[in-house]
């Protein structure tokens, strides 16, 4: 009996909170009814939205007029409208504000990168392959017509050095780091339309992310190699005026023989060349690998740019340089591998050189001999006196 009871108490209890609650309830919606007017209607409680600023700044935009209240009924079809109107034009980004922090947060549609996109597959890409395609067929035709270039008076078997250890370490770590990057550079500009067609597009897509990862890794130590080599070259490889003649003979091929010193104006030109444009490829190629400084998209579209025209000019041009330092020219592979050429080798491609050396007393010397004489003549190895 005493449990009924309590339960029948506990049930009042409840039924008396839910009555107060709907009670309540009742209150505070008449009064929003008063305060709503005639029709009822509740005032919404304002819920500030991040994307309503973009949409006004877009309205703005497509309506010129848009300080005519007029233009305020501006049906969302036609905003629409010109919205992607803009978008597909491709001459403008568009952009507002937004809450997140970040650099080019508020741009909802880019229109530079689809410009990038399209100057890379249509210009970009053909100019590259056919650049690339073009030097190394010129090079086999200009090789089966004049062959080997060979010693004329033979291998006198006398030794002149040419480089020291630190000149050869340096340019076999500048010649294997840049065809590293050449290969890899190749493979991500030309591979889609080169080797998915051979290898099918999941191998390509393994190949692609290995040089890709290779290229980033062995960029700077590319660019910190080529800084010590223009330290260790640069003084034989300025203008003098002596290049305009050798030129003027085509190196020899166009009216007898062209006097040179340490190096020839051919020469001169790939330094520079080499030096200015590896610059530009190492600067933009380190904008590219650390995007932490702040960089937006158009500075690093810019820097793309700038890497693969540098790069494949560059990478041109370096075909020129390996065949004459070895199929072309005979005994000039082994000067970079041994450190020292054959007298007769020197003397009939950089005669200056030889009778400079000669007359210093360098002929025959051998490695330590020679720098000691070098230091004695003020000449540093391998510089021009």
């Amino acid at each position: 009996m005493n449990g009924a009871s309590t339960r029948s108490r506990g049930f009042l209890g409840s039924a008396a909170a839910a009555a107060v609650a709907l009670a309540v309830v009742a209150v505070l919606h008449g009064e929003a009814l008063a305060q709503g007017g005639e029709t009822g209607r509740v005032e919404p409680i304002p819920v500030p939205n991040p994307a309503s600023e973009l949409w006004r700044e877009v309205r703005s935009r497509a309506a010129p007029d848009a300080q005519d209240p007029q233009m305020r009924g501006v049906a969302p079809r036609v905003l629409f409208r010109d919205l992607w109107t803009e978008v597909q034009s491709g001459q403008t980004d568009i952009a507002g504000r937004t809450q997140v922090a970040g650099i080019d947060s508020g741009v909802l549609i880019n229109t530079r990168g689809e410009q990038w996109r399209n100057f890379r597959v249509e210009q970009l890409v053909p100019f590259a392959g056919y650049l690339l395609g073009g030097i190394l067929l010129l090079i086999a035709v200009f090789w089966g017509f004049r062959g080997t270039i060979r010693i004329g008076a033979g291998r006198s078997g006398v030794k002149l050095r040419r480089f020291s250890s630190a000149q050869r370490v340096t340019h076999w770590t500048v010649a294997i780091s840049f065809l590293t990057l050449g290969l890899t550079g190749v493979v991500l500009l030309l591979g889609r339309f080169m080797l998915i067609p051979v290898v099918g597009a999941e191998a390509f897509g393994v190949i692609a992310l290995a040089s890709k990862r290779i290229h980033d890794f062995i960029g700077p130590l590319f660019g910190v190699a080529l800084a010590v080599q223009f330290v260790l070259f640069v003084r034989g490889n300025l203008p003098h005026p002596r290049d305009v003649t050798w030129i003027a003979k085509g190196g020899g091929l166009l009216g007898g023989h062209a006097s040179a010193h340490r190096y020839n104006a051919g020469e001169k030109v790939w330094f520079w060349l080499a030096m200015l444009g590896g610059a530009a490829v190492v600067v933009s190629g380190l904008v590219l690998d650390f995007p932490i400084f702040d960089q937006n998209r158009h500075v690093m579209e810019l820097n793309h740019m700038i890497h693969s025209l540098a790069a494949v000019v560059v990478l041109a041009a370096s075909f020129g340089h390996i065949y004459m330092g070895t199929l072309g020219t005979e005994g000039t592979f082994e000067i970079m591998k041994t450190g020292y050429c054959d007298v007769n080798w020197a003397k009939e491609h950089h005669d200056l050189w030889y009778e400079d050396m000669k007359a210093q007393g360098r002929i025959g010397a051998t490695e330590g001999e020679d720098d000691a004489r070098a230091v004695e003549t003020r000449g540093a190895v391998g510089g021009e006196t």
